[in-house]
């Protein structure tokens, strides 16, 4: 058993999208970030970068890092073809452009959505909120250049990049904008939108927010 610690529309989409795609069995352990729950000692004893995702494995160890699941994951089920197996011509190119999507999108997200994390007084932040948004859409012109496939990140078909890209689709706010100019990331998001595994994953995360408090 899985146990998958996450939080509402953070990096455990594409992490709960891959055990659905994976057949692997897993729970769902909710971390309430809003609360602080990510700060504690409880959960720093499970990743003590206070982060989510973080994936507990079946022998009970702890992984964190949406980039470094994905991997792990892909190794540990190869015959789902998620991760371009040893030897595969798309491998370098995989590894390549998870990483850029991990740091030049995910963090970039992840500045425009909490600016005030990045500096302290209301100009900066909201300068760095600007230049986030900037900085977010040329690095989703750079992913609809990389698109080779039809419907696909690679040419050799799905991989954890297509669902890895979609996620970071759904921070947008202005989706009709960001697909408006870049036909092949919105088909690649189509496709990735009809795949069960990520219609499970964003049945969880897009519970109404209201309802947090509870779990």
């Amino acid at each position: 058993m899985y146990i998958l610690h996450w939080e509402y529309m953070a990096g455990s989409i594409v992490v709960q999208a891959m055990l659905e795609e994976m057949g692997a069995p897993y729970r769902l352990q909710h971390v309430y970030m809003d609360a602080g729950e990510h700060k504690t000692p409880e959960y720093r004893r499970v990743n003590p970068v206070a982060r989510v995702p973080a994936l507990t494995l079946p022998d009970g160890e702890t992984i964190g890092e949406s980039a470094a699941i994905v991997v792990v994951l892909g190794e540990r089920f190869p015959e789902t073809g998620l991760l371009p197996r040893l030897g595969s011509t798309d491998r370098s190119a995989f590894f390549f452009w998870l990483n850029v999507m991990a740091t030049a999108g995910y963090m970039t997200v992840a500045r425009k959505g909490h600016p005030e994390r990045y500096a302290f007084d209301e100009d900066a932040i909201a300068q760095v909120e600007q230049k986030a948004a900037a900085d977010l859409a040329e690095f989703f012109d750079v992913m609809e250049d990389a698109i080779c496939g039809k419907g696909t990140f690679l040419g050799s078909g799905l991989s954890a990049l297509d669902l890895y890209l979609a996620m970071l689709t759904e921070w947008s706010d202005e989706k009709d904008d960001l697909f408006r100019t870049r036909p092949s990331l919105a088909r690649l998001t189509a496709e990735v939108s009809l795949r069960p595994g990520y219609q499970a994953a964003m049945r969880t995360h897009r519970v109404d927010q209201s309802c947090q408090a509870a779990q």
